[in-house]
This record gives C-alpha cells, sequence and structure tokens, in this order.
C-alpha cells in the first residue's frame, strides 16, 4: 500500500488561506511529484555472479515548467528525494534533471537524471537516460525507466519511476456560526484520508474515512486554539 501525505500547515487563523491548484497550463510553473507502488532501483554488477538487487523506491521530486513549443513541453526536475530501505542496505537519490513530452507523430517522453546514488557504503554520481521514450501514462502522471550512461562493470544502477502530483489542499472555509471548517483538495485519482493534529509536528489521527470525494467537514473545529491538517493518500 502506497501512502503519501500532504500538510496544510498553520494554525486555522490562516483560514481561508488557498494552496496551489493543478493545471496542465504554463502559468502552473511547479508542481511537486511522488513516487507511487512500483517505483523501482535496480542495482547491478555485469561482471558479477550475483542476482540484481532490486528494491521498492519512495520519495518525491519538483516538476517546474520551462517552456512549451508547438512540439514539446519542457520541465526542469528539481528536489530529487528518493529512498529505498533495504536490509543491509540504505539506497537514497538526490539530484536534479530534465523532462520533455510531446512529438509530431505520436506523443513521446525523455527524461535526463545527474543524480547522485548512496548505498550506505560508497556514494555514485549517475547520469541517466530512459531508451524507451513510450508514454503508457495519461498525463500528468508519469511512468519512465531509466539506466546509468555512467556506469563500470562492477556497479550500474537504473530507476523505475511511476510518479503522479501530490495531493494538495486548495482551501480552508471555517463558518463562524456552526463552529465547522470545510477542506478541499486536489485529486490525483486516489483514496485520500484527512488527518488532524494540534501542533505541526504531530501525532496525527485520521478524522475522516478513507474517500474519495475531494472535500471533508471537520465539524466543531473552530473550538479548538489551533489546528494541523493533513492530507494521506492510499
Amino acid at each position: 500500500m502506497n501512502l503519501r501525505t500532504t500538510l496544510l500547515s498553520g494554525p486555522l487563523l490562516l483560514a481561508g488561506c488557498l494552496a496551489t491548484a493543478w493545471a496542465q497550463l504554463p502559468s502552473e510553473t511547479t508542481r511537486i511529484y511522488t513516487l507511487l507502488t512500483g517505483s523501482e532501483l535496480t542495482d547491478d554488477c555485469p561482471i558479477c555472479d550475483r542476482i540484481p538487487i532490486v528494491v521498492p523506491l519512495t520519495g518525491t521530486f519538483r516538476l517546474q515548467f520551462i517552456e512549451e513549443t508547438p512540439l514539446f513541453t519542457r520541465y526542469q526536475i528539481q528536489d530529487i528525494a528518493f529512498r529505498a530501505d533495504t536490509k543491509p542496505s540504505l539506497y537514497q537519490v538526490t539530484g536534479t534533471g530534465t523532462y520533455e513530452l510531446g512529438g509530431e507523430v505520436a506523443v513521446v517522453q525523455d527524461m535526463f537524471l545527474d543524480v547522485n546514488i548512496t548505498n550506505g557504503f560508497t556514494n555514485t554520481r549517475a547520469l541517466c537516460v530512459n531508451a524507451d521514450r513510450t508514454v503508457t501514462q495519461r498525463w500528468p502522471e508519469i511512468q519512465i525507466e531509466v539506466g546509468q550512461t555512467n556506469g563500470t562493470e562492477t556497479q550500474v544502477y537504473s530507476l523505475k519511476l511511476i510518479a503522479a502530483p501530490a495531493l494538495q489542499f486548495r482551501a480552508i472555509i471555517p463558518d463562524r456560526q456552526t463552529g465547522d471548517v470545510r477542506l478541499q483538495w486536489d485529486s490525483n485519482g486516489g483514496q485520500a484520508q484527512v488527518e488532524r493534529a494540534a501542533a505541526v509536528a504531530g501525532p496525527y489521527s485520521p478524522i475522516s474515512p478513507i474517500t474519495t470525494d475531494l472535500s471533508f467537514t471537520d465539524v466543531g473545529a473552530l473550538t479548538n486554539h489551533a489546528l494541523f491538517y493533513r492530507l494521506r493518500q492510499y
């Protein structure tokens, strides 16, 4: 089960604030993406007599719009923070890259990553590109596999990335007469659950069912001095 959380920080004194809504428009310049179930890191040794190490990958990155031409839309990939925690190794991936989507005859995609991969013992700078340009997911979801082009005979990394925009709150709407607070958020097709805490660091407790709805009303919430909300997606 893949879990993702999005935090609406600030007490209810900030009522009425709006988070960024997602649309496929150049004016929406940046969006945080999160890796979904099925994302993987592969650590291979071409000359070694061992099975490649394949581990589930979690984490986030920021996709920033660069430009749109008649054929392609280009993005900068920033703040890559991937993690694969598997004993005895802890893989961590950080860095930047680019992503391009479009085409003249058919829609294709290209990704380049310049990342640093640590496995708990060594640090490796990995330059990764995709060999298969086929688009298999409907935008804004991304599914792509990239392989290291500067690997060695003893170590080559590859990454399978399945990612979607992280859930984001759009609005927090207090009702002073009833004391209720209505929360609204964007969807990326998954199920979500609203959690609440009295402090930004938590602990958080679920206050809504797991739902595909895009809103939830926290009944009587204004009777509390300060509340922090976050979305957990399943």
